[in-house]
C-alpha cells in the first residue's frame, strides 16, 4: 500500500527503521550534486568505449574535461545525508549501502559496507595491462604537460576510470552483491537515486519478494513511486538527517 507524503509518513518511516534489523540503502546522484560533484554519467563527458579505444583525440578530449572538473571532485565533502547514513550504520541498522555515485563520498563519510554498482572515478585502470593508478596521480601528470596519460607498466595510453562508458556492461560482481543483499533485507531505502532504468529498477521488486518495505526519498518523481510503501519528496540532505535523528533518539549505539 502506498502512503501519502507528509508528517504521518515521516513518522511511519521512523517506526519502520526502528523495527528493522537489516536495512539496505540505495543512493544516487542527488547526494553527489548536493556536495557539488558534477554528473560523471553525462554522455557529454563519457564517450562510447569503442571510440575511446580507437581514437587518441577522443581520449585527449575526455582527459581535458576530467582535468577541468577534477577540482570540484577534490573540494567535495560528505553532506548531512552521507552523515545520516553513517549514523544508521553506527546504531546497527544498516546492512549494506548500495550506491550509484562514483565519487567515494560514502567511504569518506566512514561507511564500511559500500557497494559501488557503477564503480569509482577515483581510480584509473590501464585497459591494456590492468595496472591501476589513483586519479590524482593521473591529473598531476597531465598538469606537467601530458595530454593523454600513459601506463608506466606497458606504455599504452588507453587508461580510463573503471566506470562503464556507453557500450560497456556494468560491473558484474557489484550488481550480484546488490541482489544478494536485497534478498536478505527487511527495509529498502532509496535515497536520491535514479531507479527508472535497469538493472536498478528491479531492486525494489527483489526486495519486496523477501517481504521488505520500500521507502523512496527524493526530490524527483519516479516510475516506481506507486510501487513503494512510502514516498517522501524532498532533499535527501534535509529529510534523511531528520528521520535518522528521530530514530537515534530512541536507539542506543551498538
Amino acid at each position: 500500500m502506498n502512503i501519502a507524503m507528509g508528517k504521518d509518513v515521516v513518522e511511519t518511516v521512523v517506526e519502520w527503521i526502528k523495527e528493522s534489523q537489516k536495512i539496505v540503502v540505495l543512493t544516487g546522484e542527488e547526494l553527489s550534486s548536493e556536495s557539488g560533484v558534477p554528473d560523471f554519467s553525462s554522455p557529454d563527458l563519457n564517450p562510447h568505449i569503442s571510440e575511446f579505444r580507437s581514437n587518441r583525440e577522443v581520449r585527449a578530449n575526455y582527459w581535458r574535461k576530467m582535468k577541468q572538473i577534477y577540482p570540484l571532485l577534490v573540494k567535495a565533502h560528505p553532506n548531512p545525508a552521507h552523515e545520516a547514513l553513517l549514523e544508521l550504520e553506527l546504531i546497527g541498522k544498516l546492512d549494506c549501502l548500495i550506491t550509484q555515485t562514483i565519487d567515494g563520498l560514502h567511504h569518506h563519510a566512514g561507511n564500511s559496507n559500500v557497494v559501488e554498482i557503477y564503480s569509482s572515478v577515483l581510480w584509473v585502470t590501464c585497459t591494456n595491462c590492468g595496472k591501476d593508478y589513483p586519479l590524482d596521480k593521473i591529473i598531476t601528470d597531465m598538469e606537467k604537460g601530458k595530454e593523454v596519460p600513459e601506463c608506466e607498466e606497458c606504455g599504452k595510453d588507453i587508461l580510463k576510470p573503471p566506470i562503464s562508458f556507453p557500450g560497456q556492461p556494468l560491473p558484474h560482481w557489484e550488481i550480484r552483491e546488490a541482489w544478494i543483499r536485497l534478498r536478505q533485507c527487511d527495509l529498502f531505502l532509496v535515497v536520491g537515486a535514479n531507479i527508472d532504468a535497469q538493472p536498478v529498477s528491479s531492486f525494489p521488486v527483489i526486495a519486496r519478494e523477501n517481504g521488505a518495505k520500500i521507502v523512496i526519498i527524493s526530490q524527483k518523481e519516479s516510475q516506481l513511486d506507486d510501487y513503494a510503501d512510502a514516498v517522501i519528496y524532498g532533499k535527501p540532505t534535509q529529510v534523511l538527517p531528520y528521520i535518522v535523528k528521530k530514530v537515534r533518539e530512541s536507539t542506543p549505539v551498538s
